[in-house]
């Protein structure tokens, strides 16, 4: 670039102009591009400097070096591993596919697991909360709120109880209370909080249920048979939380053997409903009861491709969905809150609003201070993970995530391989995250040139194993 470029042309150009030759310029250009290819393109990525030493522990002689000096711009570049959509779509699409992953490889087999899982008898079902008032509703064929056969047009706050509009899909109005004063707010946040309380007395239930139809103990029904799961939570448009899960039999050792003859699809969707009818929980310091809401869909789980069945893909696919979208627009937002002003200006709809200040009040009570409710406002309460699964069902995110990172290193050479005789000594400090404008640019586009090919190989492959996020 000429002198008379950088005094006269340079000054002419946009802002953006300015980031992007700024970038593109820089000496270590070519080298941080292929870094941030390595990384996927992750839009909030973490910066650390230091070393990883590899010595010979008999004789301490240095084996391998990597240092941040040899890297673009003296520093590691490392992925954020964000799972939220909203926060780093890159990472978040990533951990997406792992919990594909996961899901399927439960269902069809792969991933250490066993093909044969496919013939264990195996359901897709959905957990709803319960009612905690009348609210607005989408419905195709019908009103939002008919009038009931004998009961009034008001509540007892001089409210309407029916609604004769027809609401779209997308109206907002959808999952609002029809009377704000009649809706339990309290019990809906210490729903959100008590999920997985409740998910825990569930899973025990059901061994319960099945030692009582097979007229055994819990600790025969234990060394009998498993119950293996993978769920998701989704929020709904009232604000509250419910569970997709994949429910499998299993024989007491797990995916590799099978269950007995008498554990048939028919005996594991009697066996779901009848321990969800028996779950309850009393919250501590209040006259709350919680269950299970009376909807409960629970669907077999079919081997193959069909277009008009719940194949595993389809399963698969509809669950990895839903992990890396746990924020719903208008209803949660993706931060935790700091302070109680900052909720009057937060952007949700009023019904949200409420249920966050009741998240704020509670969570200043003593007797609910175990469930850090302060901490969990922006998600309404909820305190448990997006997705998780028992212990026995497929393979995990860590085996994910060591598989890749071994292949990273195959590649990019950052590390040796294992060796016995060796010792590492890492030594790495945070020294900040993100992009410059210029970089953020170029980032953006290395993200897309990769979901770009990801998308190309799954058109390319319909049916094979790279098909689902």
């Amino acid at each position: 670039m000429s002198e008379s470029f950088h005094n006269e042309d340079f000054q002419d150009l946009t802002f953006t102009d300015r980031e992007i030759l700024t970038t593109a310029t820089h000496p270590d250009f070519r080298a941080w591009l292929a870094r941030i290819r390595h990384i996927g393109g992750c839009q909030h990525p973490v910066h650390l400097v230091g070393h990883t030493l590899t010595l010979d522990t008999a004789t301490g002689r240095l084996v391998h070096a990597f240092t941040s000096a040899e890297q673009p711009h003296g520093r590691l570049t490392i992925a954020c591993g964000n799972r939220r959509q909203s926060r780093c779509e890159p990472c978040a699409r990533l951990h997406q596919g792992d919990t594909y992953q996961v899901v399927v490889s439960g269902l069809a087999g792969g991933k250490s697991v066993p093909d044969a899982v496919r013939s264990h008898p195996r359901v897709f079902a959905t957990f709803t909360a319960p009612s905690f008032g009348r609210v607005h509703r989408h419905a195709t064929d019908s009103m939002c709120r008919p009038a009931r056969r004998g009961g009034g047009l008001v509540c007892t706050h001089g409210r309407p109880v029916v609604c004769p509009d027809r609401h779209a899909a997308d109206d907002p109005l959808i999952g609002s209370p029809l009377c704000r004063d009649c809706y339990d707010y309290p019990a809906a946040v210490l729903w959100n909080a008590h999920t997985r309380d409740l998910w825990q007395r569930l899973h025990r239930n059901l061994y319960e249920s099945l030692a009582s139809s097979r007229g055994i103990s819990r600790t025969a029904a234990r060394h009998s048979i498993r119950v293996a799961y993978a769920k998701v939570a989704e929020y709904q448009r009232r604000g509250s939380i419910h569970f997709h899960a994949v429910m499998r039999f299993d024989g007491p050792d797990g995916p590799g053997d099978p269950p007995p003859t008498w554990a048939t699809i028919g005996l594991l969707t009697d066996t779901i409903r009848t321990a969800t009818r028996r779950v309850h929980l009393a919250v501590a310091g209040t006259e709350t009861i919680l269950r299970f809401g009376a909807q409960l869909d629970i669907r077999p789980i079919l081997p193959g491709h069909g277009n008009d069945d719940l194949t595993e893909r389809a399963v698969a696919s509809y669950i990895a969905k839903y992990v890396t979208k746990p924020d719903v627009a208008g209803i949660t937002v993706d931060r935790p809150i700091r302070d109680a002003i900052t909720i009057s200006v937060l952007p949700v709809t009023d019904h949200a609003r409420i249920l966050i200040r009741t998240c704020w009040t509670l969570g200043g009570r003593p007797e609910h201070k175990a469930l850090n409710l302060r901490r969990w406002a922006h998600q309404l309460g909820y305190r448990g993970h997006i997705a998780s699964k028992s212990r026995a069902y497929s393979t995990t995110y860590t085996a994910l995530r060591a598989a890749r990172e071994e292949h990273r290193r195959d590649q990019a050479d950052e590390l040796l391989p294992d060796d016995p005789d060796a010792m590492t000594d890492k030594r790495w400090t945070y020294t900040g995250n993100g992009y410059t404008a210029g970089q953020a640019m170029f980032a953006d586009a290395i993200a897309d040139d990769l979901q770009t090919a990801r998308e190309a190989a799954r058109d390319a492959d319909p049916g094979g194993k790279r098909d689902g996020p």
